[in-house]
């Protein structure tokens, strides 16, 4: 069955051992746990988003040069894309002499001194059905460890529960990204610059 905002809510209930809300949209539903999910369900979604460059959330795009300059130290500055959520890296053109490529991210606006400016970044995913199924089961552990307070009264039992589910979720995440970052591939190497992050992001969040 491919995953809904309803079906992701109700799975972080059931860790929990709470009752379950029959349609995540339906906002005439007032239950305290349809409540708690309205609250914490978009931003704990892109706040994990933005903690990981999930495979899942990368795009590719040419930047556009704004039509204003920076008022100092910088020449040029252009438009983040506006489900731009995390930089990932910068292209340096097909044959790379692994010149880091300098900016700043202000804003909406990415300033540099290149005339150019392609990058792949992460972007913000709100339909569940794209979600990658580690990401989905991350965030619905982390949904839960937001429910323990007010829909299971802090109990100490199910909080240690999630906190261990988590602590042994994380190595999977880490190892799925070394099988799947290619460090010597042509995209992962010369011509794509991660120069933000030494070449490697860290690894997600709790929030």
């Amino acid at each position: 069955m491919a995953e809904s905002n309803t079906k992701i809510c109700n799975q972080a209930l059931g860790r929990i051992g709470s009752t379950r809300i029959n349609d995540f949209s339906d906002a005439s539903e007032k239950s305290t746990q349809a409540i708690q999910c309205r609250l914490h369900y978009e931003q704990t979604r892109d706040a994990l988003i933005r903690s990981y460059p999930w495979r899942f959330a990368l795009a590719r795009a040419t930047l556009v040069q704004d039509t204003e300059t920076p008022d100092f130290e910088w020449s040029f500055q252009y438009l983040l894309p506006n489900d731009f959520m995390l930089m990932k890296s910068i292209y340096e053109g097909r044959f790379s002499s692994n010149n880091f490529r300098n900016y700043a991210l202000e804003g909406k606006l990415l300033l540099t001194d290149e005339t150019t400016m392609e990058i792949r970044y992460v972007k913000k995913v709100t339909d569940p059905t794209q979600f990658d199924p580690l990401f989905v089961e991350l965030f619905t552990l982390t949904l839960a460890d937001k429910f323990i307070g007010p829909l299971a009264g802090g109990d100490a039992r199910i909080q240690k529960k999630i906190d261990d589910a988590l602590d042994k979720l994380m190595p999977a995440v880490r190892a799925l990204d070394g099988q799947e970052t290619n460090t010597a591939g042509r995209f992962e190497s010369g011509t794509w610059n991660d120069s933000r992050y030494g070449g490697r992001t860290g690894f997600p969040m709790r929030f």
